[in-house]
């Protein structure tokens, strides 16, 4: 058996909480009706924070989390780091292809087309993000978020925005929405009040939530393991560090996920460490990986759920004779926020089916 697949074989725990935040990204994206959604699943306008907003830093951190022990695996076989940047380069250019592709989907209008998305986005982080952990210690990690975030923050007080007399961090004048505007203007989404949270900025700025899951890697790596077993107070110590230094920014810089503030990387950083630590304590030390079976099947699958989910929300909401799943079976029966988020759950169920499916064939989406 190779080292990679020993630590896969132990680390159940990522694939458990990689499909959970699959699962949880389907239900907020889903819904019956936009308008209908329980508060928690719905985005933040602007300032603050909901139980969505948790959702992507938590998939970004883990991304990270795997990024460190798959590097250590393959640098453990002999890979170069030269091989490891050129295949980071052809994942991420996969990811932005498959998000383009998604975005497009069904019309292909390539006037408006969307250039920003999700995919993209955790693309661009992610290796941003490869490339620094390559090249570095945990140190030299720690010493390129601070860079980010510095860069960040005086990228965002630094440009000026042309006729805008509001702050820095508001939805009109932010140096974000501005450089975005001049850069894709037409092919952008806008998200809150006009800003696109998948932008330029935002995506480099996403680099940081994958380091800081990588950054974690350090407690759960080979050498960790054998040099005694994981260091749970050590890992409840950083998520709790990293809360707090998110919540102490927040006073001079607002938590935004539009954003991608660095008070909002943080506090989310350590919100996702907090809850990994607690899956890998039920699932490795507990032992309770088998009852949590189904979001394992999903994280194993993860890319390939979410293109599902993407592409089929529309299949769902079609109507068939007049008849729709939605409006004429569920909205009859439940409140409009039960329906909505019933429908939700229907999708959910319909990415399981099939990526259960992949599962039983041995069919893995891997880049």
């Amino acid at each position: 058996m190779s080292i990679e697949s020993r630590v896969q074989r132990r680390f159940v725990s990522l694939d458990v909480f990689r499909g959970a935040a699959i699962v949880a990204m389907i239900l907020v994206n889903n819904p019956g009706d936009a308008a209908a959604p329980f508060a928690q699943l719905r985005h933040s306008r602007w300032d603050g924070f909901t139980f969505a907003d948790t959702i992507f830093p938590a998939f970004l951190w883990i991304a990270g989390l795997a990024l460190t022990l798959s590097m250590e695996a393959r640098m453990g076989r002999g890979d170069s780091r030269a091989a490891l940047l050129g295949h980071a380069a052809r994942r991420a250019a996969i990811l932005i292809a498959c998000g383009l592709f998604v975005e497009g989907f069904p019309y292909f209008d390539f006037a408006h087309y969307q250039y920003t998305g999700v995919l993209q986005k955790i693309a661009i982080a992610y290796f941003i993000a490869c490339a620094i952990c390559l090249y570095t210690d945990w140190r030299g990690r720690m010493l390129a978020l601070i860079a980010i975030f510095a860069a960040y923050i005086c990228f965002m007080l630094g440009v000026h925005v042309p006729e805008c007399g509001a702050g820095p961090w508001s939805p009109a004048c932010n140096a974000a929405k501005y450089f975005n505007d001049q850069l894709l203007a037409g092919h952008l989404w806008e998200a809150s009040l006009g800003n696109d949270s998948d932008g330029v900025v935002g995506s480099i700025a996403a680099a940081a939530s994958v380091l800081l899951g990588a950054l974690a890697g350090r407690w759960f790596g080979r050498e960790s393991q054998a040099a005694g077993g994981l260091p749970l107070a050590h890992v409840a110590g950083f998520a709790l560090l990293l809360i707090l230094a998110g919540l102490a920014l927040s006073v001079w810089i607002p938590i935004n996920k539009i954003l991608w503030t660095p008070s909002y990387t943080l506090f989310m950083g350590g919100l996702s460490c907090a809850a990994f630590l607690a899956v890998f304590w039920l699932v490795e030390q507990r032992g309770a990986g088998r009852w949590l079976k189904p979001l394992e099947i999903f994280g194993m699958n993860a890319l390939a759920a979410y293109i599902l989910s993407r592409l089929g929300a529309d299949v769902l909401k079609m109507h068939i004779h007049r008849w729709s799943i939605y409006h004429d079976l569920l909205l009859p029966l439940l409140p409009p926020t039960y329906a909505s988020l019933a429908f939700a759950c229907v999708n959910v169920l319909a990415v399981y089916v099939i990526v259960w499916c992949m599962y039983r064939m041995r069919i893995f989406v891997k880049l």
